[in-house]
């Protein structure tokens, strides 16, 4: 008969240590399991798998390469499941170079082949029941999910992210800090065994980025909004993208053509040739289906014309058709002034080329600013206008539109008085040089809290 000493097992305790540290021989142990005193294995973490990004995925904004390198923080989560003692889970955080378990241990015997994953998942944790899961609030493709290859080969556990990412990267390039809605089809978010149904809502960051993780099929779709404004609509045609997005391989997709209103910290444009060049970007934007334009400072830069000065980039906008009614560009720029709280005298004089209008802090209008928009179709106001010059704001505003101009108000403006005080029942709102109440093909108001019907649906 076989006693224990005829029968010689292994029990390996993984502890993280540093790196460069040397292993030490495990002991030889019965298969009475005595503890065990130097029986210790360590990490091997390979490097971080960056995306990179070349040239040909600059969009506007800061180019973003993504992560690099592994940093002071990081988590890897790894379970285990052994035959003997069962599900184990630890995480290993990476800190000044080295990976620490801060003591905690995954057990297993030599004569046994557990079941060992190990995975880089920031929105991710380990419950109570050793299951690797969401964290609550999040959803899976808003950061990376990088399941490693493991292997124990003597007295270490190789965990490697050399062979990459079975996903791609979409970055979204909109303004600094901007909320988004995006909205997808056929997209297998990194982590998730299914596609995505339901819209993410993104923040951009300092830079302007906000990223998706995951695999967007050939013909999937994306769609990113701010507010009720589309930014931008995208298709991953079979011609651009047969058989979908490419695993390792970063994606950039332009929300929007950003202007700096200021022209760089200017408060004068005498260079025509600005001008020139900013028109020249707005058609090829157009043309490549960015249609929608950010304009960002509060002070614009004024452009010093012939006849009158108007700001820089409203002079760019009235040359993109010159009020050529057959311009292809007539009726086709959305336009949000993100910072700007008056609208000057003749600014969107004879603007052809806007298809809508959205100012969240405008308050100010002065003579004749949307004189000639004809092809205006939609024009937002986020804030309560409290100076309106009496001197056609809008005449012909919407001339071209079948049905006219629909205009959007903040709830507050139903709390004004006199030419202030949209009547909903009609559609008009202010008067022009003749003294008649404006028509608007439509007048829809957005609720803030600032309103009566507000303040009594919150109660």
């Amino acid at each position: 008969m076989e006693g224990k000493n005829m029968r010689k097992i292994f029990k390996y305790i993984l502890m993280a240590v540093a790196l460069v540290a040397t292993a030490s021989c495990s002991n030889e142990l019965d298969d009475t399991l005595q503890p065990v005193e130097n029986g210790t294995l360590q990490f091997a973490v390979s490097d971080f798998p960056a995306f990179g990004e070349g040239a040909q995925t600059r969009a506007i904004g800061t180019q973003d390469e993504g992560k690099t390198e592994w940093v002071d923080g990081d988590v890897i989560l790894v379970y285990l499941n052994s035959q003997e003692y069962g599900k184990q889970a630890i995480e290993l955080k990476y800190n000044n170079g080295t990976w620490d378990s801060k003591g905690a241990t995954l057990n297993y015997l030599a004569n046994e082949n557990p079941e060992i994953v190990a995975v880089y998942a920031p929105d991710c944790e380990i419950k109570d029941d050793k299951t690797i899961v969401l964290l609550e609030g999040k959803k899976y493709g808003t950061a990376e999910y990088i399941p490693a290859n493991t292997t124990i080969e003597g007295n270490k556990l190789k965990i490697s992210f050399e062979s990459g990412r079975t996903y791609s990267r979409l970055r979204i390039v909109g303004l600094p800090n901007q909320t988004l809605t995006v909205t997808t089809t056929d997209f297998a978010p990194a982590g998730a065994t299914e596609v995505a149904t339901a819209a993410y809502t993104l923040t951009t960051d300092n830079n302007g980025n906000a990223f998706l993780y995951g695999v967007f099929a050939e013909g999937a779709t994306v769609s990113v909004k701010q507010g009720d404004i589309t930014l931008k609509d995208y298709t991953f045609s079979a011609e651009k993208n047969p058989n979908g997005t490419e695993y390792n391989k970063s994606y950039a997709l332009q929300a929007g053509l950003i202007i700096d209103g200021t022209f760089g910290g200017k408060a004068e444009v005498t260079d025509e040739n600005e001008i020139t060049a900013l028109v020249n970007t707005i058609k090829s934007s157009v043309d490549n289906g960015i249609t929608t334009i950010i304009v960002t400072g509060g002070e614009l830069a004024i452009y010093n014309g012939y006849y009158e000065n108007y700001p820089a980039y409203a002079e760019a906008l009235y040359y993109v058709t010159e009020e050529n009614e057959n311009s292809k560009y007539c009726g086709t720029i959305d336009l949000i002034l993100q910072d700007v709280t008056k609208i000057g005298s003749n600014e969107f004089n004879t603007a052809y080329s806007l298809k809508s209008i959205t100012l969240p802090k405008a308050t100010t209008i002065e003579n004749a600013a949307f004189h000639g928009c004809d092809y205006l179709q939609t024009l937002t106001f986020g804030s309560v206008l409290t100076s309106i010059s009496t001197s056609e704001p809008f005449t012909w505003t919407g001339s071209k539109v079948e049905g006219g101009t629909d205009l959007v108000l903040n709830c507050g403006q139903m709390q004004t008085e006199g030419n202030y005080k949209p009547n909903l029942e009609t559609n008009e709102w202010y008067v022009d040089w003749s003294d008649d109440a404006y028509k608007w093909n439509s007048i829809t108001l957005t609720h803030t809290g600032a309103c009566d019907e507000c303040k009594a649906a919150e109660q």
